[in-house]
């Protein structure tokens, strides 16, 4: 990390300790190795192509989960170890048979008590091995899951806001919950069919041929053809599965944005409307769903269709082999020696053959698992692959004196057909006010968004300090902001934790000095617990002046040096105005602040004005020299600037 401009030792070392614990991934040790940084180079190199092709799924998944090769070798020993009852339990049944003689019952007496024994031995070892592989196992795929989890929250963190300004709250939800679902399930397929079942196919194809290797040439062609059928039915699937998950997606932005317009559908008595709009996404979740569990079933199905045919061809050539008499088999002019087989032997092919055909299956019907984990790789990705903020080896600039300067700033939002600004050029100097007025979509909202670094213009400069934004590392800029909207964001938590949010070690008092200094200390002193009250969701239960002052003791308390107030008091009484307007004098206070306002009250005592208009500076100076004008400001101030 670069050193900063300007910054004094202490915040040489806040800086360069924020650094080490974003990048190590925070205290927790076990998720240190597995931090969003190195993880975010794995999503990375798992968008990438190989030879000009996607990687695998297998490739993909592998270079994406925490898991050390020797752990996989250790899941692998442990997940036979505790396979290896179904292994030998048919041995033992065929020899405890061929021991069977009606002549001497003693035979098979005294093998019994070393069967039981050894039974006894293989059940307790499968208890040990089963769970030692499932925690080994549970902490790769909870380490996945948590990093991918805090992966993604850094970056949205850090994507443009180009992104934001299309996404669906509801997909984003989808990936978090839905997507790391059946990358969970992507484990299981590893571990029990992958790892267990391809090892079950090996060793039992082995043993049969060491019996009887006639038997062995039929079994094996249940290979070639369920792999025949899972490439067919591959691609269907795997196209289900992504129109499913899409589906589930609609589904849930509809329902977050009905949630969150609840008392928008209310007042407007559109209730009916809405529940439509859920229901028709929830009809096509459940179209897709019947979609996706046909193509499973019928996966499954097949599969078990050629087992079955398969099966019966091998009980009728392991009873023919069991009854017939001992003669050579002639294949292709080549004679074949052919002994009979006993009845042990048949049971324990038969069983053999029915361990080998049921982890062909077990592979075949987790086919879909695979093909969701695959689709939900693909969706996660999609974040990858978006632009992200680039700040890494940019000055930092520390502190700010608060001085910003836009120079001929020309911006345009994707889809738009106008520019939103225009060659626009403002200066405001450092621990001066301007308020920015004009008529709704004229850029004022923009121009903040651009002094924030949110955007980058297509032409021109935004400088803070004199220093382009473009070279300054913005995270450090925007740490010495406070903003202050109309739409107060409160979070589930204490009021404490609200003022004082971002600070992983709140100071008391300088939070309860903060709401002193907001005039929220009058409300919050009545609350219970104080600044221990626990706020409900988004801040319900307040008043919109209560949630404001909060929104004010929030700045303070960051002690910006450059401040942006967005319309703060639009949306007040009259009473509330005033007890707000007073917090954001304190506030505004030998800073640099910008003011988006509706409001005589919010400009008047601003050291300039400036009226914007199609992204444009059509007039600007003082309150009282722009009223002596016959101009644009005037024009609005009589009618009270809201537009």
């Amino acid at each position: 990390m670069p050193e900063p401009i300007g910054a004094g030792p202490e915040d040489r070392s806040a800086a360069s300790k924020t650094s080490r614990t974003t990048l190590n991934g925070g205290d927790d040790p076990e998720l240190r190795r597995f931090a969003p940084p190195v993880l975010s180079a794995r999503m990375r190199a798992v968008t990438g192509t190989v030879g000009g092709r996607q990687p695998s799924i297998l490739r993909a998944y592998f270079r994406l989960q925490p898991g050390t090769w020797w752990e996989w070798l250790m899941i692998w020993v442990l997940q036979n170890l505790r396979h290896a009852p179904t292994y030998i339990f048919p041995l033992l049944t065929g020899f405890l048979i061929d021991r069977i003689d009606p002549g001497n019952p003693d035979r098979a007496m005294d093998a019994l008590p070393w069967v039981l024994a050894a039974t006894f031995g293989l059940c307790v070892m499968n208890v040990v091995t089963t769970t030692a592989g499932r925690m080994i196992l549970s902490r790769i795929n909870r380490t996945l899951t948590a990093g991918l989890r805090r992966s993604l929250v850094r970056r949205l963190n850090r994507l443009d806001f180009a992104y934001h300004d299309r996404a669906k709250a509801g997909e984003l939800q989808n990936k978090f919950v839905l997507d790391m679902a059946r990358l969970e399930g992507m484990q299981s397929f590893l571990s029990e069919n992958i790892l267990m079942h391809g090892t079950t196919i090996l060793v039992m194809l082995t043993i049969i041929a060491f019996k009887n290797p006639l038997l062995l040439m039929v079994i094996a062609a249940a290979v070639p053809i369920n792999l025949t059928l899972a490439r067919l039915l591959w691609r269907p699937v795997s196209r289900t599965t992504e129109s499913f998950r899409r589906a589930e997606s609609t589904f849930l932005s509809h329902l977050n944005e009905t949630l969150l317009g609840l008392r928008l559908s209310r007042a407007h008595a559109t209730e009916d409307w809405s529940e439509e709009r859920v229901g028709r996404a929830a009809g096509r979740v459940a179209r897709r769903g019947m979609q996706y569990d046909f193509m499973i079933n019928l996966f499954g199905s097949s599969a078990w269709a050629v087992s079955s045919l398969l099966q019966m061809v091998v009980v009728g050539l392991g009873v023919w082999l069991a009854v017939r008499s001992q003669q050579d088999l002639q294949i292709f002019g080549y004679a074949i020696a052919l002994e009979r087989i006993s009845l042990g032997d048949l049971t324990v092919l038969l069983a053999y053959y029915g361990l080998t055909a049921g982890a062909i299956g077990a592979i075949l019907n987790s086919m879909p698992t695979m093909a969701a984990a695959g689709d939900a790789i693909r969706s996660l990705s999609e974040l990858y692959q978006e632009e992200g903020e680039a700040d890494a080896g940019k000055r930092a600039l520390i502190p700010i004196r608060g001085e910003v300067r836009l120079e001929q700033v020309r911006f345009r939002y994707a889809g738009a057909g106008n520019h939103s600004l225009d060659g626009l050029n403002l200066h405001i100097p450092a621990g001066t006010s301007l308020a920015l007025v004009g008529h709704s979509g004229s850029g004022k909202s923009t121009i903040a968004s651009m002094i924030l670094g949110f955007y980058a213009p297509e032409q021109g400069r935004v400088l803070i300090d004199g220093f382009d934004l473009a070279g300054l590392d913005r995270r450090v800029v925007r740490r010495q902001v406070g903003v202050v909207s109309q739409d107060v964001v409160l979070f589930r938590d204490s009021i404490l934790n609200n003022i004082a949010w971002g600070d992983r070690t709140p100071d008391r008092e300088k939070a309860r000095e903060a709401a002193l200094r907001a005039n929220a200390l009058e409300f919050i002193d009545h609350l219970p617990g104080g600044l221990d009250h626990l706020l409900k969701d988004r801040g319900g239960g307040l008043s919109g002046g209560q949630r404001q002052r909060l929104a004010i003791a929030r700045a303070l308390y960051r002690d910006p040096r450059l401040l942006i107030l967005d319309e703060a008091t639009s949306a007040l009484d009259p009473a509330s105005e005033r007890l707000v307007q007073s917090a954001l004098e304190a506030l505004m206070r030998n800073r640099t602040t910008v003011i988006i306002a509706h409001r005589l009250s919010t400009v008047r005592h601003a050291n300039c004005i400036a009226v914007i208009d199609h992204g444009k500076v059509v007039e600007s100076g003082t309150f009282d020299e722009m009223m002596d004008r016959d101009g644009p400001f005037r024009q609005l101030a009589q009618g009270q600037l809201a537009t």
